[in-house]
């Protein structure tokens, strides 16, 4: 009965902490812990990122929620920087075990706190949420929504914020991040799971941005510094930031195509030159290597690519001059597809970018030369913008309404195939529906590849 009352009253701690609001934590220096964000979490071990107003200590403890037992306490020291953000990593941690971070400002008994659960060593069944676009700032209750139904984590992709900055950068980078993590709603959710991040336009540069941005550098500088990532798959201090993952069986492959992201030139309708998206061969092969590798660990590949894979000739929206997704830059798409074709990667997208839920089950996204690497395809937005609808067609369908996400259910029982339950949901949380008022949703199963040894 002892066991069973100290886990509740854990439990409860521990919803106390990820449902509060955001509240400013005020030390005796008179510093301000202005938000908390945990990122970059494996079976064994988690980064927490600590914005303060200005320079001063803090405690921070680690909880082994259910037992309530502290195993990790930390003297912090926010350095005397402009942005006042320090990152701990925590190591060594179990797998597959939920863990209570709280905060205390130097001389202060007041506490911010937060939850993370690490990822199981075995094969496990999850469910996690993405979706991307929304106002900067925005205290939907879309974000509270998500939070309630206790997924594994949260993937935004892209379109974090809409300050389009090309122009003062870096002050206006760390503002834009600050109004968007301070947001009371935001807050409660970040705080309760991990957050895992992938920008698109709007929260890299200016509306459609590219390589040519003038705050390119700033930008990969401003994210490395907010942001609790994972290791970035290249050192270059104008990016890409592009990272991966494993959780279980599936691993998930953000690229960053947009800060590398080279335009086609055309003359009327006429490409005159190709463009690429990854910007480089380097770039290119490190994702197809990463899947590659994928596939001979035995797992799944869920590629996070900002923006619409499906766009083609004859297509609903697709214009001429595309140049703004994977319609406009058809060279190294099929070479992309040949290579699931070839290598026979079992793989699907997650975007973002367009604002509304859509799915396709390969039937419009086969681009391999003579066909054979049909990809499904899930978009998931506007978290908190107005809808639109780009590329296509989708089997499925679409839905433009503003305030949509996107949830993921993973079914993997340690046998030949792992599951998947897709399906769209608003802020009210009930189940989208597409134009022809039928419900966006799809399921299907991927056999596990065989392993090859190193």
């Amino acid at each position: 009965m002892a066991y069973i009352l100290r886990y509740c009253l854990m439990f409860c701690i521990s919803i106390l902490f990820s449902c509060t609001a955001q509240k400013k934590i005020v030390s005796a220096n008179n510093q301000t812990i202005e938000y908390v964000l945990c990122g970059n979490v494996t079976k064994d071990m988690a980064t927490i990122s600590i914005k303060a107003d200005k320079a001063g200590k803090c405690k921070i403890n680690l909880i082994e929620s259910l037992t309530g037992k502290i195993i990790k306490t930390k003297l912090l020291t926010v350095p005397d920087l402009a942005d006042f953000i320090i990152k701990e990593n925590f190591t060594g941690l179990k797998p597959n075990t939920k863990y209570t971070y709280q905060i205390f400002p130097e001389g202060n008994s007041s506490m911010l706190g937060g939850n993370f659960t690490t990822f199981s060593d075995k094969p496990f069944s999850y469910t996690f949420a993405f979706g991307s676009c929304m106002e900067t700032g925005s205290n939907s209750d879309i974000f509270l929504k998500i939070k309630d139904e206790n997924h594994l984590f949260f993937l935004q992709g892209g379109d974090l914020h809409y300050e389009n900055i090309d122009s003062n950068c870096t002050p206006r980078f760390n503002e834009a991040y600050k109004r968007t993590f301070t947001s009371p709603h935001q807050s409660t959710l970040y705080r309760s799971l991990p957050f895992v991040y992938m920008w698109d336009d709007h929260d890299f540069g200016p509306n459609n941005a590219d390589a040519t941005n003038p705050c390119r550098k700033e930008s990969v500088a401003a994210y490395h510094t907010h942001i609790p990532h994972y290791p970035f798959a290249f050192s270059d201090k104008e990016g890409p930031i592009s990272q991966s993952f494993s959780a279980g069986r599936v691993m998930f492959i953000l690229t960053d195509i947009r800060s590398q992201k080279i335009r086609p030139v055309y003359n009327e309708c006429e490409r005159l030159k190709t463009g690429t998206n990854f910007g480089s061969e380097a770039h290119l092969n490190w994702f197809l290597e990463s899947m590659l590798k994928a596939k001979n660990e035995g797992k799944i590949v869920a590629w996070v690519s900002s923006y619409s894979w499906v766009n083609a000739p004859g297509g609903p929206n697709y214009k001429c001059k595309e140049s703004d997704n994977w319609g406009g830059y058809p060279e190294e798409r099929q070479r992309i597809a040949n290579f699931l074709k070839e290598h026979q990667i079992p793989v699907f997208i997650l975007s973002g970018d367009a604002h509304m839920v859509a799915m396709d089950d390969g039937s419009n996204s086969d681009y391999a030369e003579n066909g054979g690497a049909p990809v499904r395809v899930f978009h998931a937005a506007a978290l908190d913008r107005y809808g639109s609808y780009k590329g296509g067609p989708y089997s499925h369908g679409y839905s433009k309404e503003p305030g949509q996400y996107g949830v993921v259910e993973v079914i993997d029982e340690g046998k030949e195939n792992i599951c998947f339950k897709w399906y769209g949901k608003s802020k009210k949380g009930e189940k989208v529906i597409n134009t022809e008022g039928k419900e966006i949703s799809m399921e299907f199963c991927l056999k596990i590849p065989n392993k090859k040894a190193p």
